[in-house]
């Protein structure tokens, strides 16, 4: 592997030691700092240290034979004018890059170098650093196939530790919302349907615009949405719970054209309406496609409703899971929840029937390393 390899900005590369390049008497390679004491009698403490930007210098000479020097330095130059540069220096231990941009590139004639007398080109080649050397390393570890159950571990700061689930709905407290900020389902359309719609303090709150058995409702995910287009999948279980209370009888979840059991409200408490489903993938035009709504229930399929009867709903959360955990916001939110505890820790996926501590199934880390 050459010493000096260069990268431009178009993804090509040029060996600086090879049939055509012939490099010699690298400087620069090294390090500067600038520092900045403070005094205090004879003593002097340390109180800046600035590192020097970095130039790199080498003598070139172009062409294999003389007929060809000043076509490769002619390309050379090409090549150099698609900034910035990477120059990757294999030191022979390792192997760091460095980003840097063209100072010059001195231009004689043959024979003409103060360098080096010769019969091709010989030219002083000089590049500026604009970050410090660094290098990319990917290590992996995997323990023998034999050993079955093992656990894996991890550390590091989690802001999301107790009983609880991922809430995957966004905006979803419905406290001070408006319509560009409202519960929704990430990638997919919401909507409320043959109601009116009003962001109280603490809740949404819905007023049926119709009279009779029209349905009417919150829509989550709206019909038809493309699964594709959400986080949510036809092969996992979820539980979708919210607050409810108002004038309407009761509640219902619809996931497609499944309704849930129905939840009996009041219009001076809270009731929280709970639902564990698989979104079931239909045929037809609504293949790979779904609706997840929160629907106002009449007393009975034959009894109407009223205009003016309302529905109001907070604290929204779908989860991941056969069972409701507390009410937290989404991580993409940005909302810290009260309750909930925050630090450093460890944390390992255990079998309690194959523990086998402190062994890792896997480990994998990917670094940058900067010096």
């Amino acid at each position: 592997m050459s010493m000096f390899v260069l990268h431009n900005a178009r993804g090509e590369s040029v060996d600086l030691n090879n049939d055509s390049l012939l490099s010699y008497t690298p400087t620069g390679l090294g390090t500067t700092f600038t520092n900045t004491y403070s005094q205090y009698e004879s003593y002097f403490k340390m109180t800046k240290a600035n590192i020097q930007q970095g130039h790199m210098q080498l003598n070139i000479m172009f062409g294999d034979v003389e007929s060809r020097s000043y076509r490769t330095f002619s390309q050379f130059a090409t090549f150099l004018s698609f900034q910035p540069l990477t120059l990757i220096y294999n030191t022979g231990a390792d192997t760091w890059h460095r980003d840097a941009r063209l100072t010059s590139l001195t231009k004689t004639e043959i024979g003409g170098s103060t360098v080096l007398q010769t019969d091709r080109l010989v030219e002083q080649f000089t590049i500026e650093f604009i970050n410090p050397w660094y290098n990319n390393k990917q290590g992996r570890y995997k323990t023998y196939n034999i050993d079955t159950g093992l656990s894996i571990y991890g550390s590091g700061f989690f802001n999301e530790q107790g009983d609880f689930n991922q809430n995957l709905i966004l905006q979803s407290s419905g406290e001070n919302a408006s319509s560009a900020v409202r519960p929704n389902l990430s990638g997919v359309t919401n909507n409320n349907i043959n109601s009116t719609i009003v962001y109280n303090s603490d809740a949404i709150t819905l007023n049926y615009a119709g009279t009779g058995s029209t349905e009417w409702y919150y829509g989550l995910a709206e019909a038809w949405a493309n699964m594709s287009d959400s986080v949510l999948s036809f092969d996992k279980t979820y539980t979708i719970s919210v607050d409810v209370q108002g004038t309407v009888p009761g509640v219902a979840f619809r996931v497609n054209n499944t309704f849930s059991p129905t939840t009996k409200i009041s219009n001076d408490t809270w009731t929280r309406a709970v639902y564990t489903f698989s979104i079931p993938n239909l045929t037809g035009a609504t293949l790979n496609k779904f609706c997840i709504r929160l629907n106002a229930m009449a007393t009975s399929n034959t009894a109407g409703f009223v205009k003016g009867q309302t529905l109001r709903f907070r604290h929204f959360k779908l989860e991941e899971g056969g069972k409701s955990t507390i009410y937290t916001h989404a991580p993409e939110d940005g909302i810290t929840n009260a309750g909930i505890k925050y630090g450093y820790g460890y944390m390992a996926e255990v079998d309690d029937n194959n523990k086998n501590n402190p062994y890792v199934d896997k480990a994998q880390v990917d670094i940058t390393n900067i010096e």
